[in-house]
């Protein structure tokens, strides 16, 4: 199976369940794909910490529309995905962190390949990571971000970012202040611009609307 796809499964609460009599070497090697959408009571991606490597060739998350998830990995599991490319989180209302701290000191959350991160609509998103060390994300081109209004920085570390240029605000509109979690910190602080910028957006495209 390459392409997991959940949409619509209102009872779902917990998607992997990891029992201990059955052990494995690895966990979903072939998965590329995951997206999860209008999944309003799903609060665990695991029922458990998983102890062997999981999705290590997944390239694409999709996470649309769970209302009650609060956080996707821990810190230590995170390692895992090394082949990660594409994460997209829209509209999740109560996702705090995307990346969630744990007892492993000497764990890191780096994203090798992770070429565009979005994260639209997510209301109580405090940071991508609570992680303090440095954070290598060597491949990283696109970040767009769009009304994330409690995300202060993006994580407590230096963050390592060569590629990234800017930070999307809106498809026409682009910030960026030195590095990544200086250019959050501005969009924190200055709402108001950043809703001006939007607007005059949505009148651009209702202009050309009527024009066309």
């Amino acid at each position: 199976m390459k392409d997991f796809t959940l949409d619509k499964c209102e009872s779902l609460i917990t998607i992997f369940i990891l029992e201990d009599d059955h052990p494995m070497q690895e966990m979903f090697p072939q998965l590329r794909k995951i997206s999860l959408s209008n999944l309003n009571n799903l609060k665990f991606i695991w029922n458990k910490e998983p102890n062997v490597p999981f999705f290590s060739n997944l390239a694409s998350l999709f996470i649309v529309h769970c209302d009650s998830i609060e956080s996707l990995f821990s810190l230590s599991s995170s390692k895992y995905l090394k082949k990660l490319k594409l994460l997209r989180l829209y509209s999740c209302k109560e996702l705090k962190q995307v990346i969630s701290s744990d007892e492993d000191e000497n764990a890191s959350t780096n994203f090798p390949q992770m070429k565009c991160l979005v994260l639209k609509d997510l209301p109580k998103l405090v940071n991508f990571s609570h992680y303090h060390g440095t954070l290598d994300w060597p491949s990283l081109q696109t970040l767009r971000v769009s009304n994330v209004p409690s995300m202060k920085i993006f994580s407590r570390g230096n963050i390592n970012t060569p590629l990234l240029r800017s930070i999307d605000i809106t498809f026409i509109k682009k910030l960026w202040f030195e590095n990544l979690n200086k250019t959050i910190s501005f969009i924190y602080n200055n709402p108001e611009l950043i809703k001006v910028t939007q607007i005059k957006k949505e009148e651009q495209l209702q202009q050309q609307d009527n024009n066309g």
